[in-house]
């Protein structure tokens, strides 16, 4: 039983990271390619400091892995699950807003677009 609290508590820990919308933005801002930090920022239009903050969690948690090069830190999706995961639930949250005839669909919006799994689905794209 010990073992499947470790699990319990890991998965937690996981879905507590995911848990914050401005996090779900960064993901969202990296789930094509690779990007420095005054990339996200533009993309996400968050301050530099509430973005260093997040990135660094999101680094801490393994959810995003980092290179510098010279001046600059690139990040990128440390595993393609996390981006899966999120447009698996985005999907089915869009999907339900749209059926709602309260909430107009916003045409040309796509969060988290698909991405080929390997090169060689990529490849025959």
């Amino acid at each position: 039983m010990d073992r499947l609290q470790e699990v319990f508590d890991s998965v937690a820990r996981y879905f507590s990271v995911l848990g914050e919308p401005t996090r779900l933005r960064i993901l969202h801002a990296l789930c094509q390619d690779e990007k420095c930090v005054n990339d996200i920022i533009r993309v996400t239009g968050l301050a530099q400091a509430n973005a260093s903050r997040h990135l660094g969690l999101m680094y801490q948690a393994g959810m995003l892995s980092r290179r510098r090069e010279g001046t600059q830190v690139f990040y990128k999706v440390a595993d393609p699950m996390y981006v899966e995961l999120c447009r698996t639930v985005t999907a089915q949250i869009h999907s339900r807003l749209v059926d709602d005839p309260e909430t107009p669909p916003r045409s040309g919006e796509q969060a988290f677009p698909q991405t080929p799994a390997n090169q060689k689905e990529q490849a025959s794209v």
